[in-house]
């Protein structure tokens, strides 16, 4: 392909993600090749070229006798994710805090000031992950452990791809992300492991049924349980942290 195609499957690649993090396309809709290319007046090159990246980052598929289709989200796949992420990254903080340097916190809020810039600006969805990773991975590298590193790395990185079908301008991240700072920098390791736990499961909410409400003796409730979560006087845990 050349570099002019290549940029026009760019441009489509983000209609098509707008259109699908913006609801206009649902789960289960049918993406017609020919009907796009017509809508934005290019040839179908570019537009299969799109599909394809869409297809990699797992937001469309291909099924037999329907073609190309809005992936589904698995909330029960959504679920598991979190409470192996609440687990460990919960764990990471507590194990981290104590050897953060100001070095690191300085980095931490550098790129919290990126991401602030990037959330307002028209590639959003693009700068959002790579700095959102970067931020969360200069603490936990603190741990000392490379292979509670690696599994935390391996479960963000399928959490990327679920949250890809949903706009990082929405929600609460950036307050979240204010608030795990704040703890990092006066050393609190108990406000820094609840603002992780919170900033996680608020994440996963915005992926989930709005009647969605955590089932007691799950897996996630044990992992919220585990992290500090006060079950008693937080009952309505999904309200408040869909916010």
């Amino acid at each position: 392909m050349t570099a002019i195609h290549q940029r026009v499957a760019d441009v489509v690649f983000d209609k098509l993600h707008e259109r699908i993090v913006g609801g206009q396309l649902a789960p289960g809709d049918r993406i017609d090749p020919t009907e796009v290319a017509a809508s934005l007046g290019v040839s179908r090159t570019p537009v299969r070229e799109a599909l394809l990246q869409l297809e990699a980052q797992g937001l469309v598929e291909r099924l037999p006798y329907r073609g190309v289709v809005v992936t589904a989200v698995d909330a029960a796949d959504v679920e598991d994710i979190a409470a192996l992420r609440i687990h460990l990254e919960t764990m990471a903080v507590r194990a981290a805090l104590p050897h953060l340097t100001e070095d690191d916190t300085r980095h931490m809020e550098s790129i919290h000031r990126e991401l602030l810039a990037a959330v307002a600006s028209p590639d959003a969805q693009r700068s959002f992950s790579e700095l959102n990773r970067d931020f969360h991975l200069t603490l936990y590298r603190a741990a000392g452990s490379p292979t509670l590193l690696r599994l935390i790395s391996d479960l963000s990185a399928r959490a990327e791809r679920l949250r890809l079908h949903f706009d990082v301008r929405h929600g609460r991240a950036m307050d979240d992300h204010a608030r795990i700072l704040a703890a990092c920098q006066t050393g609190d390791v108990d406000e820094a492991v609840a603002a992780t736990r919170d900033h996680i499961l608020g994440a996963t909410l915005m992926m989930l049924p709005e009647d969605f409400r955590v089932t007691p003796g799950s897996v996630l409730d044990t992992a919220l349980l585990q992290s500090g979560h006060d079950r008693q006087n937080n009952p309505s845990t999904t309200a408040d942290l869909r916010r």
